[in-house]
């Protein structure tokens, strides 16, 4: 008689458990777990490597700048003053600025990896103040054989290269001895660092980093971004 209790028992548990999971198998949940998304912020397409605007690094309100706001294309060079590179790219952006002038707009920040480097982009800034940012850079650049040899720099000489520009040389130099500039100039090396600025000249064109130094590489995603 017990054995029969027993089957009997068994048997309205395994129907009860059956129909416990038919149930919650058929029944719809109300509310289904979100399903996690990610978002690719930096990634690599076509030689470039992105770094959406919306992150602030790239320019900056203390940044020199030239051309429009409105501009199809911003390229931004982070530079050295002492970089020989530098100078060697500088008549090409100077003509790449020129070819695309309605089209482009062209932001510097400083990398400043050389031993003179933040003195003269202070100094750079100092003029920058009295409006003669580009032509300073110009300068600087074109001379830069003679102040910024690196087995014997002559960083006094930069006031006599500059002299023609009719600057507050004396000022000028004063602030860049004190580091009046160095701030912002520490702040353009930190958000190199930050979007993987490893040397100078790096161009970012509309975001993207340039991987192959030259002008035409540089033209060519110029050239890309205004007819793409």
């Amino acid at each position: 008689m017990k054995s029969k209790s027993f089957i009997l028992l068994l048997g309205i548990v395994v129907v009860f458990a059956g129909l416990f999971f038919y149930l919650k198998k058929t029944t719809p949940t109300a509310n289904p777990p979100p399903t996690a998304t990610t978002e690719n912020t930096t990634g690599r397409s076509s030689g470039f490597q992105v770094v959406p605007f919306e992150n602030k690094v790239l320019v900056k309100s203390h940044s020199p700048v030239k051309g429009s706001e409105m501009a199809k294309v911003t390229v931004v060079e982070f530079l050295d003053p002492e970089c020989e590179a530098c100078a060697a790219m500088y008549p090409h952006v100077e003509r790449i600025t020129k070819e695309f002038q309605k089209d482009l707009r062209i932001v510097v920040r400083y990398m400043t990896y050389h031993g003179n480097s933040k003195y003269v982009a202070n100094i750079l800034e100092g003029a920058r103040a009295e409006n003669k940012f580009w032509e300073a850079l110009g300068l600087l650049f074109t001379t830069q054989s003679q102040w910024a040899d690196h087995h014997n720099p002559k960083p006094e000489l930069i006031p006599e290269i500059l002299k023609p520009l009719g600057l507050d040389l004396k000022k000028i130099i004063a602030d860049a001895k004190a580091g009046k500039y160095d701030q912002q100039i520490s702040e353009d090396m930190e958000d190199g660092k930050k979007i993987g600025v490893q040397g100078t000249p790096t161009f970012f064109v509309n975001g993207a980093m340039l991987e192959e130094l030259g002008p035409e590489p540089l033209r060519a995603a110029i050239q890309r971004s205004i007819n793409p």
